[in-house]
C-alpha cells in the first residue's frame, strides 16, 4: 500500500513537473538548472581529464624506461659480442694453445694483486702455467683448485720475471716497486724511453716474446752500476677475460711436395723377332798361278 501511495506521489509531481515546464517560469527554471549543472560539470570533466592525462604519462613514462632499459642491454649485448669476437680472434691467430677464462673475483687489496679466474683442474690448468691477456702478460698461475685458479699477476710485489728491451736486447729483471720497472739493466746498454719490453725467456718459466709493456722513464740505480727503468704495462689490471697458455704450438714445418720423376720412354719393341741380315762372304779371288 505504502509502495503504490509513493509510485502514484511521484507520478502526480512529475506530471505538474511538466505542465510548469511548459510556462515561462518554468522555462526559466530548466535554463538556470541546465546553466548551473553545466557549471557543475566542467571542474568535474576537468579532474577527470586530468587524471586521465597523469595515468597517460605515467604509463608513457614505463614504456620510456623500459625502451631504454632494451637499449642499454642491446648496447652491452653488442659490446660483449666485440669483445668476444676479438678474443676469439687473438686466440685463433696465437702461436699459443690458449684456453680462455673469466675473472671471477679480485683481491680487495689493490697492491697484492691477485685474481680468481673460473678455470682450475678439471680444466687442465696447472701451477706456473702463464696468464695473458690480447696486450701483453698478466701473471702467472700460483694456486689451483677443482674449477678455480689463483693468478698473482703483475701489480704483486713478490712477481718477477726476465725481461729485455726488444731493440737493444739488454736483459733486466720486471718487478714491483712503487709500479713496474726493469731493474739490473747493463749500464752499457742504450735503451730509450718507448722502447717495447718482452720476456727475454731465461729461466725456463715464461716463453721469450711475451709483451710487457714500454719504458716510461729511465734513471741509474744508486750504485750507479745498471739501469733502472719504469715501464707501462700493456695489459690492464682490471680485466673480464683472460687467456691461459697451455702448451706452446710447434712451428709449423713447410710440407715438401716431391716432384714427379720424368717418365723414360722405353723403345718401341716390335713384336715380330727381328732378322739378322746375312752379310755375303768376301769373295776370295784364286791367284792364277803361272804353270
Amino acid at each position: 500500500m505504502n509502495s503504490n501511495r509513493k509510485f502514484l506521489i511521484l507520478i502526480s509531481i512529475s506530471i505538474l513537473f511538466i505542465i510548469w515546464g511548459g510556462t515561462q517560469s518554468g522555462k526559466k527554471f530548466q535554463l538556470g538548472s541546465a546553466r548551473i549543472i553545466s557549471n557543475l560539470q566542467k571542474p568535474l570533466t576537468s579532474t577527470a581529464s586530468i587524471l586521465d592525462a597523469r595515468r597517460e604519462n605515467q604509463m608513457l613514462r614505463e614504456k620510456l624506461i623500459k625502451i631504454s632499459m632494451e637499449r642499454e642491454q642491446f648496447q652491452s649485448y653488442v659490446k660483449e659480442n666485440k669483445r668476444l669476437t676479438q678474443l676469439l680472434s687473438f686466440k685463433e691467430k696465437s702461436s699459443y694453445l690458449l684456453l680462455c677464462a673469466e675473472v671471477v673475483g679480485i683481491s680487495p687489496y689493490p697492491n697484492e694483486g691477485i685474481i680468481l679466474i673460473n678455470k682450475g683442474r678439471i680444466d687442465g690448468v696447472k701451477k706456473d702455467m702463464i696468464c695473458i691477456t690480447p696486450h701483453g702478460l698478466l701473471g702467472i698461475v700460483t694456486d689451483v683448485a677443482k674449477d678455480v685458479s689463483y693468478i698473482q699477476t703483475l701489480n704483486n710485489p713478490g712477481f718477477r720475471v726476465s725481461a729485455m728491451d726488444s731493440r737493444t736486447r739488454a736483459v733486466g729483471i720486471i718487478r714491483q716497486k712503487n709500479g713496474l720497472i726493469l731493474d739490473n739493466i747493463p749500464i752499457a746498454s742504450s735503451i730509450n724511453l718507448g722502447d717495447t719490453v718482452i720476456t727475454s725467456g731465461l729461466g725456463g718459466v715464461f716463453p721469450k716474446g711475451l709483451f710487457v709493456g714500454v719504458i716510461k722513464d729511465i734513471k741509474k740505480s744508486q750504485d750507479m752500476l745498471f739501469y733502472v727503468a719504469r715501464v707501462k704495462a700493456f695489459a690492464p689490471s682490471l680485466v673480464e677475460y683472460v687467456f691461459i697458455i697451455t702448451q706452446e704450438l710447434p712451428e709449423e714445418v713447410p710440407v715438401s711436395i716431391p716432384t714427379p720423376k720424368e717418365k723414360i720412354k722405353r723403345p718401341i719393341i716390335s713384336e715380330k723377332p727381328a732378322i739378322e741380315p746375312i752379310i755375303p762372304e768376301p769373295k776370295i779371288r784364286e791367284r792364277m798361278r803361272k804353270p
